[in-house]
């Protein structure tokens, strides 16, 4: 089982970032970051899920979100079909086909790769909880739960839903998560959208660049909705 949900309490004065979807692609993380003037060991950065796959760097990236201090990572559908992919011989053979981009895997040993999976399992999460003394911000893939709170009580059920529906992005009806003032998520392959308190930052498929936003742009955005 995965960590289900973390909390990240943001140190007085601190910035935070947070990043969509990179998969595999850290010549546009270093484009964000350059863009963003985000700083390695000062700030923070949260990451939507989904750093592997289709670009060339997909093990870096795991690397990167879990071994970098200040650096945070939920999981996504793409890292949950890579863990999937090393105990499922058969559904490793849909993961390494070209639409879910997992060929990368075969570059490693099966070592280096169990290795890679322990980091996963260790470091990633499934939700995220950003907090400061005014705002708190959550952190999840694709969909999120009514109430926030519920991220700690994880099924497999709820697995599914949290990284893989989108349902409440595509719906005509506004959802609001309540017990946080907004939710960051990815999986969208669209450009940044704002829906109640919901905001989609996966715009590397559609537009060629990373979305990075800080903090209190996120709330910004949320709050103009709101009005």
């Amino acid at each position: 089982m995965v960590v289900a949900h973390k909390v990240v309490n943001l140190p007085k004065g601190k910035r935070a970032f947070f990043c969509g979807d990179v998969h595999g692609d850290m010549d546009a993380l270093f484009r964000a970051i350059k863009k963003t003037g985000f700083k390695e060991q000062e700030d923070f950065l949260f990451f939507v899920g989904d750093v592997v796959d289709r670009g060339p760097s997909s093990a870096e990236m795991i690397e990167y979100v879990t071994c970098t201090p200040g650096v945070y990572c939920t999981l996504g559908n793409h890292e949950r079909m890579f863990l999937d992919a090393l105990t499922d011989p058969m559904y490793r053979e849909t993961y390494i086909q070209q639409r879910y981009g997992g060929a990368w895997i075969e570059r490693f040993s099966e070592t280096e790769l169990n290795e890679l999976a322990e980091l996963i399992m260790t470091c990633m999460s499934i939700a995220i909880t950003v907090q400061t003394e005014q705002h708190s911000i959550g952190v999840i893939h694709a969909q999120a739960p009514d109430v926030w709170s519920d991220v700690e009580h994880l099924s497999e059920t709820k697995e599914v839903q949290w990284l893989w529906s989108r349902s409440q992005y595509e719906s005509i009806k506004t959802h609001i998560t309540k017990g946080v003032d907004a939710v960051v998520h990815g999986h969208m392959c669209d450009v940044m959208a704002v829906k109640g308190n919901h905001i989609y930052i996966d715009t590397l498929h559609r537009t060629g660049e990373l979305t990075m936003m800080e903090f209190d742009n996120i709330i910004s955005c949320v709050e103009e909705i709101k009005s």
